[in-house]
């Protein structure tokens, strides 16, 4: 049971530093200014209301309207590149949904670009890149998502290739706290290796101390 105690306690340890890593990640994320003067401005994909943006999704996509706004204010015009694929349980794709939010708030038509095949984060930012990279070599980009997942998003974009900042829609704790914490975990998960090094080192560790004691 001693044995088990310092497991349990330098894992423990382990798990609220990745946290505490993770929060400060966040808050830096959400405080760094994004310059203007991006060829693209990316929206990640999220869920639906049937085949309308759910809240999370329709945050992000007024959030790129404004910054949308701001890059033509100060004589860019970039092209808003939405993606998203079709979930198991949506109506339409959710690039197709964005596309028409967008529309339908003065958008033309022409500088809307869609990105249909995206399933998850990863791929957003890999097709997306590979998008933008055949139409306009050497382009720059800002990628648009919700607060609470910008630093998941800036790891994909950084093993993408592409060249860009992230932007947050909101604030980290706009969608509670779960959702913040499942990022947390998600972002862990994206460096198996790691972490599991690292668990299996604190786990032996606490062995070794527990039963030389």
């Amino acid at each position: 049971m001693h044995v088990l105690l310092i497991v349990a306690v330098l894992l423990g340890g382990y798990a609220l530093l990745w946290l505490l890593g993770f929060l400060g990640r966040a808050l830096h994320h959400h405080r760094r200014p994004v310059p203007a003067g991006a060829d693209y401005l990316v929206v990640l994909g999220a869920g639906l209301d049937g085949c309308e943006p759910a809240a999370p999704l329709a945050a992000r996509l007024d959030a790129a309207l404004e910054r949308f706004a701001a890059e033509e204010a100060a004589g860019y015009e970039p092209l808003l590149l939405v993606t998203g694929g079709k979930g198991a349980h949506e109506e339409c794709t959710e690039a197709a949904a964005m596309a028409r939010y967008l529309a339908a708030r003065g958008v033309p038509a022409g500088r809307i670009r869609r990105e249909e095949r995206a399933v998850n984060t990863a791929e957003n930012l890999r097709f997306s890149a590979a998008l933008m990279a055949a139409e306009r070599p050497g382009y720059r980009c800002t990628v648009v998502t919700s607060g609470f997942h910008v630093v998941r998003s800036a790891l994909a974009a950084r093993r993408a290739g592409v060249p860009g900042r992230v932007a947050g829609a909101d604030g980290l704790l706009a969608h509670g706290p779960y959702a913040l914490l499942r990022e947390a975990v998600g972002t862990a998960l994206a460096y198996p290796r790691a972490n599991a090094a690292a668990v299996v080192l604190l786990a032996a560790a606490g062995v070794t101390v527990g039963l030389s004691r």
